[in-house]
């Protein structure tokens, strides 16, 4: 099964105390490539968590997003913050020292100043449990953007097999051309020395020798052979099953098919024949902008 390399997958997981939620997005790369962004609890397990992901994502950019909410009470009481009621404290005194403002503080008023009571931080502090949510809910997340990206990778391998299938029956129409091109240019000596000078006795024997090497010239057997081979090795990596990238090799592959699509435009004694190696070419750009696509 090939897979695109863009796709989004989100993964939640809940203990008691804690809520862990990931999101995935990725995006075309060259190569398999992480950004993070984790709390400060997870810094110590930043090299496990890439390497699972990695486990899964073998091409591509992935922005990984992961985000703990503490939802227990009874760990966490809420804590005097001295430094917010001293600064309080000192406001009210200069409000009164120092502009006449008159009036008594009370406990009421004191209490209504934001951030007076606030939870401890626990920061660093990361059980078992909550590690085991932090895994579950990677995987969860892993799981929905490789159903994404394997999706996508579907539509993708649909076209891209159309595609080959469609240069496959150019390089049958180019070959059945190529076969006629012997008979054809020995009609055009023919002609064209009868043309020139009609009054001169043609040497048949010469004139399959002009004709055998110009046809010869153009020749392009091997390389229709060797764009069959190309073609066929193209439609085996779309149906491939392992779940192994292939991006990569089709890329690859396709630069040897442009290599002999542009020989054969080059030997063509055939305007058909050079019609069809450009729509051999275009069918190749076009195979070239999707498999960019592909992990």
């Amino acid at each position: 099964m090939i897979r695109s390399m863009t796709g989004y997958g989100q993964g939640t997981a809940e203990t008691e105390s804690l809520k862990v939620t990931v999101e995935l997005r990725s995006v075309n790369n060259r190569f398999a490539d992480l950004k993070l962004r984790l709390p400060d609890e997870l810094a110590p397990f930043e090299p496990d968590l890439r390497r699972r992901v990695l486990s899964t994502v073998k091409r591509g950019r992935v922005d990984v997003d992961l985000r703990l909410e503490r939802t227990g009470t009874a760990d966490a009481p809420l804590v005097l913050n001295r430094a917010v009621v001293d600064g309080a404290l000192s406001a009210w005194k200069a409000l009164r020292d120092e502009y006449g403002v008159q009036g008594e503080w009370d406990l009421q008023a004191l209490m209504r100043v934001p951030g007076v009571l606030e939870r401890p931080s626990r920061a660093g502090v990361l059980d078992e449990t909550s590690r085991g949510a932090v895994e579950q809910a990677l995987s969860r997340a892993l799981e929905a953007l490789d159903a994404e990206r394997q999706r996508e990778g579907r539509a993708l391998a649909l076209d891209l097999t159309a595609r080959v299938t469609t240069m496959e029956a150019h390089v049958a129409t180019i070959r059945a051309l190529a076969a006629a091109i012997p008979d054809a240019v020995h009609k055009r000596i023919v002609e064209r020395v009868q043309q020139l000078a009609p009054q001169i006795a043609l040497d048949p024997a010469r004139v399959a020798q002009e004709a055998a090497f110009l046809a010869d010239r153009a020749d392009v057997t091997e390389e229709t052979v060797r764009l069959t081979g190309h073609l066929a090795q193209a439609k085996a990596l779309l149906a491939e099953s392992t779940g192994e990238p292939v991006g990569k090799r089709l890329d690859f592959l396709l630069q040897e098919i442009n290599r002999e699509t542009n020989t054969i435009a080059s030997k063509s004694a055939e305007l058909e024949m050079s019609r069809r190696a450009l729509d051999l070419k275009a069918e190749a750009e076009k195979i070239r902008e999707q498999i960019q696509n592909l992990e």
